[in-house]
């Protein structure tokens, strides 16, 4: 049996600080993010988190949908983003979980996120506009 609370606790306490929108940002949800990485993803390991520097969370339809975005910092100095979906099936039957890891904030802001997931955290790059 695993204990969600040992892996994931110490990361969703990270989470508290933000408003994700009525989503529960808990450790079963970052277990899922963790459980349903794309293939090919760079995943740190959940003990390498040290900081979740930002984070969007919202259910567009208000029920079972998510959309996620994460930018936080690793024990090592990189950064690290994750961009999230899922229906309203939630995790486990379609979604999509992308993990990236970069050298910098500045290459995890330009690279790791895409130009939506940067307007939603206020990180918009120079002639991108944020979201509102």
């Amino acid at each position: 049996m695993t204990n969600y609370k040992a892996l994931y606790g110490r990361l969703a306490d990270l989470s508290m600080p933000f408003d994700t929108d009525g989503i529960d940002f808990d450790e079963y949800l970052w277990d899922a993010l963790y459980e349903y990485a794309d293939e090919g993803s760079q995943i740190p390991e959940p003990g390498h988190i040290v900081e979740v520097a930002n984070l969007w969370a919202t259910s567009p339809e208000g029920y079972g949908s998510t959309d996620i975005n994460v930018l936080g910092r690793l024990v090592d100095g990189c950064w690290f983003t994750v961009v999230a979906w899922s229906d309203t099936t939630e995790f486990g039957c379609r979604q999509g979980v992308d993990w990236r890891i970069n050298d910098t904030r500045e290459l995890a802001i330009s690279q790791g996120l895409d130009k939506e997931a940067r307007a939603h955290l206020g990180l918009a790059l120079p002639g991108e506009e944020a979201a509102s």
